[in-house]
């Protein structure tokens, strides 16, 4: 690798401290090496910018950011562009599900028999457990609030179905 060139190194305020900041232009591939060898002057990461000339084509072999289904919070799902989360109905349905059975203070046990009864799997295809089912929990937390306002959750709280 070559060593980087500094274009820029100058103080510029932040808060009332002053802050050193310096700009490398690297050419070639970055090593972990180089990173460790800038933290130890001191230095703290504070962005990254990418530059691709107008005009190049993206390799077909180029390498997929992918995110492995635990990363993907329960309820949602990867859109088909990539671009964005969006709703997931089954898994949203069994948020759904695990909210009524809180409110009618059902045993996490007796949920997790429920959802097997029903049919549903967890994202790995297995059957629900009552840990599994306790893992969602947070998630529950998290995803509560817009639940509680769709009309799926008025619809179950009628005594309808989802």
């Amino acid at each position: 690798m070559a060593k980087p060139k500094r274009t820029l190194a100058r103080k510029m305020p932040r808060n009332l401290q002053m802050a050193q900041r310096n700009r490398d232009i690297v050419t070639g591939q970055l090593t972990l090496d180089y990173f460790i060898q800038k933290a130890a002057e001191g230095w703290k990461l504070a962005a990254i910018e990418w530059v691709r000339e107008e005009g190049d084509e993206i390799p077909a072999s180029s390498p997929m950011v992918h995110l492995a289904g635990d990363e993907v919070p329960y309820g949602l799902r990867i859109s088909a562009d990539g671009l964005y989360l969006e709703s997931n109905p089954v898994e949203r349905t069994v948020l759904l599900l695990l909210l009524d059975r809180i409110v009618h203070e059902k045993r996490i046990t007796e949920i997790a028999r429920e959802l097997n009864d029903e049919g549903y799997r967890t994202r790995r295809d297995s059957q629900w457990t009552a840990a599994a089912v306790f893992e969602l929990l947070p998630r529950l937390i998290e995803a509560g609030p817009g639940l509680l306002k769709s009309t799926e959750w008025r619809t179950l709280r009628a005594g309808g179905s989802v």
